[in-house]
């Protein structure tokens, strides 16, 4: 019987050649692994992805609730209305995470719609919010925003063009009562 050196010995499960097996392992380490790493940025995207629609949803919802907390009945002699500024830096303060440049925000009242294109044109505003004849007891306020988020997972998506980030674009919606 000839002895053969261990480099070019048998795998002694399937009787195939020890240099083949090593080569297979390499393929389907290969086959497997690219696979798990696109699952991976797919998870990680996607939380993201859900984090970032939160964020808008609870930062629209406080904004509207700050806006229908100071209508008429809380103007002089009280003086705690708020200003366009103070509505639009409570959406910025509440969503710490989104870029203030991709959200855009709509503020709706009986006395008609502000467009902040991006919010950050209207941290600067002065004017009352609500206006005045917007903002009695039992008036409706609407806060709606959108935010263009961007993903890494269009990378992958074939004919997408490259390393072209895809994006989406979150919308939130949120009506409350001016309470007094």
């Amino acid at each position: 019987m000839t002895q053969t050196s261990p480099a070019i010995g048998y795998d002694k499960g399937a009787g195939i050649p020890r240099r083949t097996a090593r080569g297979s392992t390499l393929v389907e380490c290969t086959l497997v692994g690219i696979p798990l790493i696109f699952s991976m940025i797919s998870v990680a995207e996607m939380a993201r992805g859900m984090w970032v629609y939160h964020s808008l949803v609870v930062a629209v919802n406080s904004t509207a609730r700050l806006a229908s907390m100071h209508g008429a009945g809380c103007g002089s002699p009280n003086s705690c209305t708020i200003t366009l500024g103070t509505v639009a830096g409570n959406l910025q303060t509440a969503a710490p995470g989104l870029i203030p440049g991709l959200v855009n925000l709509t503020l709706t009242s009986p006395a008609g719609a502000t467009t902040c294109n991006p919010v950050t044109s209207c941290t600067g505003g002065a004017s009352q919010w609500p206006p005045v004849g917007g903002n009695s007891v039992g008036a409706n306020i609407e806060v709606s925003a959108t935010y263009v988020f961007k993903s890494a997972l269009a990378i992958f998506w074939p004919g997408s063009g490259g390393l072209v980030f895809g994006q989406m674009t979150f919308g939130a919606f949120s009506r409350q009562q001016v309470q007094f």
